[in-house]
């Protein structure tokens, strides 16, 4: 199900909500919403703890890195995913440094992005590699979080988000490197997310921090999407897309009469959190991840809602597919863009991850 915009359909709602990015340094307030990003598991027996991938080559997860940015005396972790030897998708507001698409300048004396390999288990090996970019690229159309590519009071944009980082040196062997798709994606699609960030489950919400070597995954449905926001949501791309994290008698779209895709199982289904932006939602295809979203935003909900991170939230993220030319750009034709097939990939049940919830930017966090 597509809609003209969304996020006004949800300010609608008689609930206090937020929409932050991946730092809870920042804070955006869409029409009384806010949005943060992370990965939560279901509930009990769930736990986070059951939803950590092993970090090793035959993971499937292999390629999807943590991302420490620093600047101005701070330390931020974002996740991301290798598309090429050199060349990681991120999401915008990992990068940008002051809310207004403004991009991280690597020439500034303590200033630099950090691509944190984990596709070996044990330290000091290759395939924990800290490789530094010598470059980072953001979609010129991202003007910073919630911010609309024309004057509005009322619209918030979610569009856009979306970088590249390039690393000076390749990245380890072990690293699998991901081919992104490019298609229409029906309701209900059920995609494997996967990061770094917030943890916790579906009753009590986030309470384990992010972490530059501990990544997470989980599954769950995509449900709604926002078309091209230079277009005002008339028409364009599926850009943006929203799933709702169901459990514990909670289907959040589903209860505001938008979209009924129905919960997965306990232990797939999934939120995301802080320092999850820019992760990867997958494509499953019975053989092979395909790059078919990022992850940028969730919800937060005030007095009478759900807590942070727990069942009843919804967050989402961008649609690679349709940032295909800006991405083939950026790596200089490095990404592998897969074409819509003739016949079903899409639909296929992919692997579990874990729970999200929304946020504008990185997490702060010191690397460890």
């Amino acid at each position: 199900m597509t809609f003209k915009k969304l996020s006004a359909v949800l300010a609608t709602l008689p609930l206090v909500m937020g929409i932050t990015m991946a730092s809870s340094a920042h804070a955006n307030v869409i029409n009384g919403t806010t949005v943060v990003p992370l990965i939560t598991a279901g509930a009990p027996p769930d736990s986070p703890a059951a939803r950590v991938d092993p970090n090793t080559p035959s993971s499937p997860f292999s390629g999807v890195v943590s991302i420490n940015i620093r600047y101005a005396g701070k330390s931020f972790i974002c996740s991301g995913t290798l598309v090429s030897k050199r060349d990681v998708v991120t999401a915008g507001h990992c990068i940008d440094t002051d809310g207004n698409g403004t991009k991280i300048n690597l020439t500034t004396p303590g200033n630099d992005v950090r691509v944190v390999f984990n596709s070996q288990p044990n330290p000091g090996d290759p395939g924990r590699a800290i490789i530094t970019a010598d470059s980072v690229s953001m979609n010129p159309n991202y003007q910073g979080f919630g911010n609309c590519p024309y004057a509005t009071t009322t619209d918030f944009c979610l569009n856009d988000d979306i970088a590249v980082i390039h690393m000076n040196t390749d990245a380890p062997d072990t690293a699998k490197i991901y081919k992104a798709f490019q298609g229409d994606i029906p309701s209900g699609q059920i995609v494997t997310m996967v990061g770094y960030g917030l943890s916790g489950d579906g009753v009590s919400g986030y309470y384990v921090n992010p972490s530059f070597r501990v990544k997470r995954s989980g599954q769950n449905r995509m449900d709604l999407f926002d078309l091209d926001d230079e277009q005002h949501f008339a028409s364009g791309p599926q850009e943006v897309w929203y799933a709702d994290f169901d459990g514990g008698g909670h289907d959040f779209f589903c209860e505001i009469n938008l979209a009924c895709t129905g919960s997965l199982a306990n232990d797939k289904e999934a939120n995301i959190g802080g320092g999850d932006s820019g992760g990867a939602s997958f494509l499953f295809d019975g053989n092979d991840y395909y790059l078919l979203g990022n992850n940028t935003f969730g919800s937060n909900f005030g007095a009478g809602g759900p807590a942070p991170g727990a069942f009843g939230n919804y967050f989402g993220g961008m649609v690679v597919g349709a940032y295909a030319e800006y991405l083939e750009g950026a790596t200089d034709g490095r990404i592998d863009i897969v074409p819509e097939p003739a016949t079903g990939i899409l639909m296929l049940v992919g692997l579990g991850l874990v729970g999200f919830a929304a946020r504008r930017r990185k997490q702060a966090a010191n690397f460890a």
